[in-house]
């Protein structure tokens, strides 16, 4: 692959090593979201389809970026669209150190992998599902009292020997696995603060506007994609540079028609 001489040199090299077959990067592939779920699904015949769909989301919340493949394709076409030219030269001036376009196309990649991994709610969907989190936790705290097995449930409990080994390895304190134990059950939260802090988290996000109001509709990823990028650029830069915004937009989803108005209006 030929690469333009305004393709910041980090990613130049990054491309370089993910398409060399003997790149060291290419030992250490990882494995693709749609993998682990196929497998979840074969060991677990009665997974319902939406269990197969959490965990799908789960999976892409909790990686840090796409698939390799899809990863390699997106790099490419960042660091060869003529279109970015203009994106790396106004990022170039604010940029201090190159790791900052590793970031930059981190982001990107956040921004596709982010919404797959996003619940997809309406505002009114957001606060029921947090709303009925709430209530399952006062249920349960309420059930757990009532039963009076759990008076003297202990969240520390849950701690298994070999961990308590290898903390006290850790810290370099007198092996004394009983104290040590003793020390980790006075700071180990009991199970109804636990309870309590997710019913107060569930209860500040249920709160929030949800990422994109629209999560059906035919240009949410789209919309999500430019809302996490302005914030980032923002974050980072102090400003949302909706010029960097739209072109880099068009170049990742292939678009034609995305420009520093539309992003405009979309972010406020």
């Amino acid at each position: 692959m030929k690469y333009p001489e305004w393709a910041p040199a980090i990613l130049v090299e990054w491309h370089k090593s993910l398409t060399d077959s003997n790149s060291p990067e290419r030992k250490f592939k990882q494995r693709n979201p749609e993998e682990y779920v196929a497998e979840a699904a074969q060991r677990h015949e009665g997974m319902t389809d939406e269990g197969i769909e959490n965990y799908r989301r789960y999976l892409y919340r909790m990686s840090f970026g796409l698939p390799d493949e899809e990863s390699t394709i997106l790099l490419g076409k960042l660091i060869t669209d003529q279109r970015m030219k203009g994106v790396w030269k106004t990022l170039t001036r604010r940029i201090e150190k190159d790791i900052e376009f590793s970031q930059f196309f981190n982001m990107c990649e956040g921004g596709i992998s982010g919404w797959r991994g996003d619940p997809k709610q309406t505002t009114v969907e957001r606060k029921q599902f947090y709303k009925e989190i709430q209530d399952t936790v006062g249920k349960l705290m309420f059930l757990m009292g009532k039963s009076g097995k759990f008076d003297l449930y202990l969240t520390n409990q849950l701690i298994d020997d070999q961990s308590i080994e290898w903390l006290i390895e850790t810290l370099d304190i007198p092996n004394e696995s009983s104290y040590t134990r003793f020390c980790v059950s006075e700071i180990v939260p009991h199970i109804n603060e636990i309870l309590l802090d997710i019913s107060e988290k569930a209860k500040q996000y249920g709160e929030k506007e949800p990422s994109v109001k629209k999560p059906n509709s035919e240009n949410a990823d789209i919309h999500y994609f430019v809302r996490a990028l302005s914030q980032y650029l923002k974050s980072r830069y102090n400003q949302p540079l909706h010029e960097v915004v739209a072109a880099t937009t068009e170049v990742v989803f292939d678009r034609q028609t995305i420009d520093s108005d539309y992003v405009r209006k979309l972010i406020g």
